[in-house]
């Protein structure tokens, strides 16, 4: 019988809570009151992210001429939308680092990062307007694989060797090991942060996007395109053709015709190949 989201959260005990700089900046982010000087007071407090705020600012991907020196100029730069991509992708990145891979955290959060690149790429070509909750989604999306790390070390270590040798298909081995998958498991660990709806959505489908909610359909597809561009590139755990079922959903739900796909992806690849140092940096 397949297992109840009550039960689910149930067996994961206290889900990892939302950083709280992070938890504020999202509050301030809601805000359409809120202030600039509001917004660098708050991220001001977390030395190790207003750094990461002004790396970012800095790189090629906002192709600035003159260099960014302080938090207020990185705010203005990159705009409150981005800011909020910024911060919950370095509370990812602490949660994909905490997960019991061993070896493999690091190919964890390059994977997440690239699929969030190439889901945002695509959503650009698409000429999308939720480019950034797509990027959210992409950075989201594999979270539940790091809760499943801290929660089930020594099982959810030995099932994850067995997915990077090839040697097992991910949501089909979770299931059968503990009744429930990394993208149920994401998804309750978002809805206890309180995150928007769509990046919930994104979580839960990036699998089956036919099955996401109509109005967020066409964002889990990018966010599909994305994973798969990022397994394609080597980037990630397990097989590529694993994921040719989302895919082809993907590829439906866009109303993409295999003849224009290759065009899509060759924009998407430029894209990736101008971000790569923020890649690297992250």
């Amino acid at each position: 019988m397949p297992i109840t989201p009550q039960e689910l959260i149930s067996n994961l005990g206290d889900l990892p809570p939302l950083p709280q700089v992070a938890a504020q900046v999202l509050r301030l982010a809601a805000d359409p009151d809120s202030t600039t000087d509001e917004l660098r007071r708050v991220i001001s407090s977390d030395s190790a992210l207003t750094s990461q705020i002004l790396k970012i600012a800095n790189s090629a991907m906002f192709g600035m001429v003159r260099e960014v020196k302080t938090l207020t100029q990185a705010i203005m730069t990159l705009g409150f939308s981005t800011i909020k991509s910024v911060v919950i992708a370095s509370s990812a990145k602490n949660l994909y680092s905490r997960g019991g891979t061993g070896l493999q955290e690091r190919v964890l959060w390059e994977h997440a990062l690239v699929t969030a690149m190439a889901g945002r790429a695509y959503a650009k070509a698409f000429r999308s307007p939720r480019v950034e909750e797509v990027f959210l989604g992409g950075l989201m999306h594999d979270i539940g694989k790091s809760v499943m790390g801290i929660k089930f070390i020594d099982r959810y270590s030995a099932l994850v060797r067995s997915i990077y040798n090839g040697d097992a298909d991910c949501l089909e081995s979770e299931l059968d090991l503990f009744g429930f998958d990394h993208t149920m498991v994401g998804e309750a660990l978002l809805i206890s942060w309180n995150l928007p709806a769509s990046m919930v959505h994104a979580v839960r489908w990036h699998h089956d996007p036919g099955h996401a909610p109509a109005e967020d359909q066409a964002l889990t597809a990018f966010v599909a395109l994305g994973n798969q561009m990022a397994m394609d590139r080597k980037v990630g755990l397990g097989r590529p053709e694993s994921l040719a079922r989302s895919t082809q959903q993907a590829l439906e739900l866009l109303n993409v015709a295999p003849g224009d796909l290759e065009g899509y992806q060759l924009q998407v690849v430029e894209a990736l190949e101008t971000d790569k140092n923020l890649i690297r940096d992250f």
